[in-house]
């Protein structure tokens, strides 16, 4: 028991944490602007990319929100006729799967039913990424998970960062009590 109590104190120390801007983008307008700025670092892109996905959740919203995910994910073609995305796609429009993706905002868990502010989060990353060939993994921190959930990124010659692969923020976490 100790050993792994002080596994978890060293872990808790190496946390950082990015705060979100105070409001969701309204348009893929105003997301494609701060992501000139924000995305020009790993973190602040990630965070632009679950902006997006908030922003997707929201069914008023679907159309922009579809915009700021292909855009976040380097993606040529809409993510609900993706192959790739498919399960994504699926999840992101399924409330019953809401909470995974709340369960990357800091403060939620599932005794709180993974209640965050979508409008006002911080995301929460365990310790340094690592390099894979031109890819960053990324280790990020969600609520419901007992380990980091890795997303890969690659900054492309624009110097903006994008996720490359995010099956990891759509996974099965631990059920709300």
């Amino acid at each position: 028991m100790k050993k792994k109590l002080f596994a978890f104190v060293i872990f808790i120390f190496m946390i950082q944490s990015v705060s979100a801007e105070a409001r969701l983008p309204d348009t893929y307008a105003e997301f494609y602007a701060r992501y000139q700025t924000e995305g020009r670092t790993y973190y602040g892109a990630l965070k632009m990319y679950f902006e997006a996905v908030f922003v997707y959740m929201n069914n008023s919203m679907r159309e922009e929100g579809e915009k700021m995910l292909r855009y976040s994910l380097h993606s040529q073609s809409p993510i609900e006729r993706s192959p790739s995305y498919s399960t994504f796609s699926e999840r992101l429009k399924d409330p019953a799967y809401h909470h995974i993706f709340r369960s990357f905002a800091a403060g939620s868990s599932p005794r709180n039913n993974y209640a965050m502010n979508p409008d006002d989060f911080e995301l929460v990353f365990a310790g340094q990424p690592q390099w894979e060939r031109d890819y960053l993994k990324v280790p990020l921190i969600s609520s419901g998970a007992d380990s980091p959930r890795m997303v890969w990124m690659k900054e492309f010659e624009n110097g903006l960062w994008f996720v490359t692969n995010n099956a990891s923020t759509y996974v099965g976490i631990k059920p709300a009590r």
